[in-house]
């Protein structure tokens, strides 16, 4: 089966599709469509997700061959994909729709276009209701590859943040590389309570500047874009730092071995 979802922002849709596959035995196929360049959901999921692959790009074909040997298909519609726009692909794909809705009123919005409404309830949405319609809402993507930050920096910078210093912030994600060899990932939801970072399932980075995907994605009102991009180079450490902290771990790591053997 070929299932859809959709839903606001910060609404929980990459949070319900974990759920399916982790109550579901069978394998599973994700494909969330204009995120390729900026993969933060697709590569979360792929880290804590061993049963599902991750589509990084998707063609119809693919998508069906996969649902018609057994497996299960989750199409994530980011919140600002137009679905008039995305209707003929849902069309051909015989998708079985579901919307992620915050409270009861949501209903009304989305029950012509799901076939299922799932309510996770969000304290905190309504009022960025009329600012998503009216599009006020932005996005401020940052891409980080090949930056390295310190954990206790980017900690300031994220919670200054999402307490409001930079800008009315509703939602923010991010995947970081830091200075402990690790990929993290943060998210902050407006309306939900602080959240910690979590290390992602990849391997440890001890070789110069890593190249994966890292960034943070923000979605806000009256952003302060040049404050944040000034606060966020200062997170990022040198060459110099990079090269000691990255040192530093090897040494441990062959302290540990030797103790072990």
């Amino acid at each position: 089966m070929i299932t859809a979802i959709s839903g606001l922002p910060g609404s929980g849709k990459t949070e319900w599709i974990r759920e399916q596959i982790a109550r579901n035995q069978r394998k599973a196929v994700y494909f969330s469509p204009q995120t390729a360049n900026f993969p933060i959901d697709d590569l979360r999921l792929q880290s804590t997700e061993s049963k599902v692959q991750v589509f990084f790009t998707g063609g119809i074909e693919e998508l069906s061959k996969f649902a018609q040997t057994g497996g299960e298909v989750y199409l994530e519609l980011p919140w600002h994909l137009d679905l008039l726009a995305a209707e003929s692909l849902l069309q051909k794909l015989n998708c079985h729709r579901v919307a992620i809705i915050s409270s009861p009123e949501d209903c009304f919005q989305w029950q012509s276009w799901a076939d299922e409404l799932v309510l996770n309830y969000r304290t905190g949405i309504d009022k960025w209701l009329s600012r998503l319609e009216k599009q006020q809402l932005k996005i401020q993507q940052a891409l980080l590859r090949g930056e390295v930050l310190d954990f206790s920096s980017l900690e300031t910078f994220w919670r200054e943040l999402t307490e409001g210093a930079y800008g009315e912030v509703f939602r923010v994600k991010g995947i970081f590389d830091i200075a402990q060899g690790e990929s993290i990932y943060g998210e902050f939801s407006c309306g939900l309570p602080p959240q910690d970072f979590e290390s992602l399932q990849l391997p440890l980075s001890l070789q110069g500047r890593p190249e994966r995907f890292s960034g943070i994605e923000i979605i806000g009102d009256n952003l302060d874009k040049e404050a944040i991009a000034d606060t966020l180079g200062d997170c990022c450490l040198s060459d110099e730092a990079i090269f000691y902290y990255q040192e530093q771990i090897k040494q441990s790591l062959s302290l540990e071995e030797e103790e072990i053997q």
